[in-house]
């Protein structure tokens, strides 16, 4: 078995991985390149090695999201679609990760280099989906993480991915919501934990399922910026179904929290 202690041929685990990579290679596709070249570096490959030599997938499909601090990719296993998110090592904001990890009495003994936060980062994310999973919190389910590598539920059909619920048009808003708050009610009551940037950019609509996603900042309730953010949270979403034509009071959701758990 493959473990970072032990000697592997970095050429040979790179073509390895590189052989698994299918989305299509353009040359004058800009967004590609960069894709490639900010994302797949040395220790990046080798953790990508770990997840397919451990037959937890077997290659890489396309990109289903280009972010600032992270890509997220389809990957396959068998005839199984899976998300791959991977945490960018050269460009990952140093200060906006410590903000959220500072206070959290989980990660208290964190590695101050940036390499070992990206590492306790996407650990966090993972213990964060674990958590809300375990509580009755829609999320990705999630299977694996191995440094900045990300292994989750994937959300779509082999031809497309869901949409966020920016770019929703179904009709049923109303179900939508009460399942939104349902899952905010669940994640601090249940879960003890805060999403912190909740919005309709960070939840997508699945079988018309709400599922919440990038919950690495997410915070426990003890955090002192919880109740802030908490806040945060349940005006951004009162404020977009309102948007949308549904009469909706922040206190439908903040009387069903249970403040006394915050301490």
């Amino acid at each position: 078995m493959f473990s970072e202690k032990e000697d592997i041929d970095y050429d040979e685990a790179f073509n390895f991985v590189r052989e698994r990579i299918k989305f299509e290679r353009i040359e004058n596709d800009y967004d590609k390149l960069k894709v490639e070249n900010d994302v797949f570096d040395r220790k990046t490959v080798m953790n990508i090695y770990y997840l397919m030599t451990h037959d937890y997938i077997d290659l890489i499909d396309f990109p289903i999201k280009i972010g600032k601090e992270a890509n997220i990719f389809r990957a396959k296993k068998g005839k199984r679609y899976y998300a791959l998110k991977i945490y960018r090592i050269s460009t990952s904001t140093f200060n906006s990760m410590i903000k959220y990890m500072e206070g959290d009495y989980r990660f208290q003994s964190i590695k101050r280099n940036k390499l070992g936060l990206i590492y306790v980062w996407t650990q966090k994310e993972f213990r964060n989906l674990t958590e809300c999973y375990n509580n009755d919190v829609i999320v990705p389910k999630p299977i694996i993480f191995k440094g900045n590598t990300l292994l989750m539920q994937y959300l779509g059909t082999s031809k497309t991915i869901s949409p966020i619920l920016k770019d929703y048009r179904g009709e049923n808003l109303d179900e939508i919501y009460k399942q939104i708050k349902n899952n905010i009610l669940n994640m601090v009551n249940k879960a003890h934990l805060v999403h912190g940037d909740l919005s309709e950019y960070n939840i997508v609509i699945n079988k018309n399922k709400a599922y919440f996603i990038d919950v690495s900042q997410a915070l426990p309730i003890n955090h002192p910026l919880a109740i802030e953010l908490l806040n945060k949270d349940i005006k951004n979403i009162v404020k977009f179904f309102n948007r949308k034509g549904l009469k909706i009071d922040e206190n439908d959701i903040k009387n069903n929290i249970q403040w006394g758990i915050f301490k």
